[in-house]
């Protein structure tokens, strides 16, 4: 029995390559967000030194480094891209502490006076609110149109009018 060669409805013969430029460029994309954009300092930490087994271990056992440590900028997530998602350099959030304290308001304990809460000043943008407006022709009259409906009751024959202990089984017997 030979196989059927009909070709399938919509399904092209052969391998069918579109938007390959488009799926580079995203792509190209995912890999440059596991970059950072500028060089970042790296996380330094000294080890513990031995000192059971130590003859004088009052001394500084480590050897001295041969290569001079390289600066960083202070880093700033404002003008550099970190890809990493917990541990961003120390330098960036220590030259910050004041502004989170600050935003925090940890400058003014507990107490009864003027800066233990910020007022602000009756003329600044909070109170008084500019909106720049200006006469638009409406284009869709249909928008803001109140529809009148007649009235209608749904309940003709007067059933159920209390508010509770309606027994509209009984009511609706006597229904004509």
């Amino acid at each position: 029995m030979q196989p059927i060669q009909e070709p399938f409805y919509g399904v092209p013969r052969g391998v069918a390559y579109c938007q390959q430029e488009r799926t580079e460029e995203l792509s190209r994309r995912m890999r440059d967000r596991n970059v950072p954009s500028a060089p970042l300092q790296p996380q330094m930490c000294a080890r513990p030194v031995l000192t059971k087994y130590a003859v004088m271990p009052i001394l500084d056992q480590r050897k001295e480094a041969t290569v001079p440590l390289a600066t960083y900028p202070v880093y700033n997530p404002e003008r550099v891209f970190n890809p990493g998602s917990a541990v961003a350099p120390w330098s960036g959030y220590a030259t910050a502490v004041n502004v989170e304290s600050t935003l925090r308001n940890q400058f003014f304990a507990l107490q009864n006076c003027d800066q233990s809460e910020y007022v602000p000043s009756s003329n600044s943008d909070l109170y008084n609110v500019r909106i720049d407006s200006r006469q638009i022709e409406q284009t869709h009259p249909l928008l803001f149109k109140t529809e009148q409906f007649a009235p209608m009751n749904p309940d003709c024959f007067n059933l159920a009018n209390r508010v509770f202990n309606n027994s509209t089984r009984t009511e609706l017997k006597n229904v004509e």
